[in-house]
């Protein structure tokens, strides 16, 4: 799974700038279906990054030393709130992604029983790419952030198996 050489830690305050650099050109793309001020993730900081670091855990894709990617995720009453997973985009679909995701549910296992995302509903590649890796769609979220429809998934997490391919055998 994965390109070679491709490490997962968490994220300092060093790696802020280059992360958030990856975020912005992850979702410029989808700037050819809404305008770039209805995408939160293109409006972001470096200020607000480093608000996030003190709240919330991320974690820091790296592919041979260099930042690859990233994903912000925290902890309310049972459930990981997962947000701003992005991989640089000349690495996408090579399994980064997917490899941010194993970590989390690593990472949780033992503390939450569902992970839970919101993502744009016109984003078609994201939808397919979560359902993928095992969520279902909970709800739409009728003009919500920036006023346009966005789909809440989660997935539940299975007592005994760390990540999705443990539980499903892939």
């Amino acid at each position: 799974m994965g390109i070679e050489g491709t490490m997962f830690r968490d994220a300092a305050n060093d790696d802020l700038i280059a992360l958030l650099a990856i975020q912005k050109d992850a979702f410029a793309r989808y700037t050819d279906l809404l305008l770039p001020e209805q995408i939160p993730p293109l409006n972001e900081t470096l200020e607000d990054i480093r608000k996030d670091l003190k709240y919330k855990s991320i974690i820091a894709a790296y592919v041979d030393d260099s930042p690859a990617g990233s994903v912000r995720y925290y902890n309310k009453g049972g459930v990981c709130i997962l947000e701003r997973l992005s991989v640089a985009p000349a690495l996408q679909g090579k399994g980064i992604g997917r490899g941010l995701i194993t970590e989390i549910e690593k990472r949780v296992a033992a503390v939450a029983h569902k992970i839970y995302l919101e993502t744009g509903l016109l984003a078609s590649n994201l939808l397919m790419f979560y359902s993928k890796l095992g969520f279902s769609g909970e709800a739409i979220l009728r003009r919500h952030y920036g006023e346009f429809d966005w789909i809440a998934f989660s997935k539940f997490m299975e007592k005994g198996a760390s990540t999705f391919a443990e539980r499903t055998k892939v």
